[in-house]
């Protein structure tokens, strides 16, 4: 029983490891889209740029990037970052979330 014990044992912390990184990652998604949402709806009430930035490294942390753009009646906001954990360490890819809200101001404040 020890050898198969041996032979299991790392197979279920690499496992173990892969599923708690999957979750990780399931929450990092989770915040940038709620912080693109909220950084969007910023954009389209006229608030500054600066500020909408500030949203975005509060609620998604501060290795999150945010571009924002008004196009037409509408304030558009793209978050990404690396992905977390040790898949992050690969450089796989990043994670991002858009979230796009209809632009309040017909004349600029």
């Amino acid at each position: 029983m020890t050898a198969e014990f041996a032979v299991v044992l790392p197979v279920a912390m690499i496992v173990a490891a892969m599923l708690v990184n999957a979750v990780v990652i399931g929450v990092q998604q989770v915040r940038l889209e709620q912080a693109a949402a909220a950084a969007a709806r910023e954009l389209a009430r006229g608030e500054p740029a600066d500020g909408v930035t500030a949203t975005v490294s509060r609620m998604a942390g501060s290795q999150a990037s945010a571009q924002q753009e008004i196009s037409g009646s509408w304030a558009s906001v793209t978050v990404s970052r690396p992905t977390p954990g040790p898949v992050g360490w690969l450089n796989i890819g990043t994670l991002e979330a858009r979230a796009h809200a209809p632009y309040q101001w017909v004349i600029s404040p």
